[in-house]
């Protein structure tokens, strides 16, 4: 009888969580693995914000915004491996691989037959000075937490967004947002309800220019100024200022129609 063949999954989001399900559903003859680079199986994205009311990321894979729970995929023979994929190598077919588990730690490799790479997008940040530790740069993973200074996160995953509680709960008072599309007010509205003082940074002339006209963004820059949120749009983002120890302080702007930079002074 022939061997099974091996499918390896890198990524488990929704698009990488959905391949697997329809897989499955189709009742195929194979061996499933999935790489997954955060500790948990796959949640939703898309409704992240939510989290900051539900707070629930000790309940691990039985979140609120949990698609499936480790339990479950063992039912469905789906081999779940925590690590972050560093290279592939086509020639003998396997993924070598960071360990992430609990307990766990150094590198490893997993086979495949077939290789399915639905790793999903990654946060743009700006490349200006100060945006990264030159001293922690890591030339394999340019956006690795552990390179940015002590207080400068994305806004992506159930960590970062722990990371922001963590520091609101150890005295952070002011946070400043850079992007103000969907994501990023959504981000500004969540530091608010934390109650630090709030700033965006748009370097477009007005909010949510991908999906609105001028008219429509300067309306809705003036609800959400509204609100209590301060909102800088046209601006230049020169570079981020941090400690000799690796704090952020402030992030250095250049305002619209302004000739001098300032230091717009944060804790995040």
């Amino acid at each position: 009888m022939a061997a099974k063949k091996s499918v390896l999954v890198v990524g488990h989001g929704l698009i990488g969580h959905s391949f697997i399900e329809k897989l499955v559903e189709r009742h195929a003859d194979f061996e499933i693995s999935v790489l997954r680079e955060e500790p948990r199986p796959a949640y939703n994205r898309v409704m992240l914000t939510q989290y900051f009311e539900n707070k629930d990321a000790d309940k691990h894979d039985a979140m609120k915004l949990s698609y499936v729970s480790e339990a479950e995929l063992k039912e469905l023979s789906v081999k779940l491996i925590y690590g972050r994929a560093m290279a592939i190598d086509r020639e003998a077919r396997s993924v070598s691989y960071t360990m992430l588990g609990k307990g766990e730690e150094g590198s490893s490799s997993v086979s495949y037959d077939v290789l399915v790479l639905a790793t999903g997008s990654f946060c743009f940040v700006p490349t200006v000075p100060g945006m990264t530790l030159p001293e922690k740069k890591n030339v394999h993973w340019p956006d690795d937490p552990a390179s940015r200074p002590e207080g400068v996160f994305v806004y992506r995953t159930i960590e970062d967004l722990e990371g922001l509680l963590t520091a609101a709960k150890a005295g952070a008072n002011r946070a400043v947002v850079i992007g103000g599309g969907l994501l990023g007010l959504e981000a500004a509205k969540a530091v608010y309800d934390l109650k630090m003082e709030s700033h965006v940074l748009e370097m477009a002339p007005y909010l949510m220019p991908t999906q609105l006209n001028e008219p429509a963004g300067t309306v809705l820059t003036q609800k959400i100024q509204a609100l209590g949120i301060s909102v800088h749009v046209g601006v230049q983002i020169k570079e981020i200022a941090h400690t000799e120890d690796g704090k952020v302080r402030g992030i250095l702007i250049l305002e619209k129609g302004a000739d001098t930079l300032v230091l717009l002074e944060c804790d995040l």
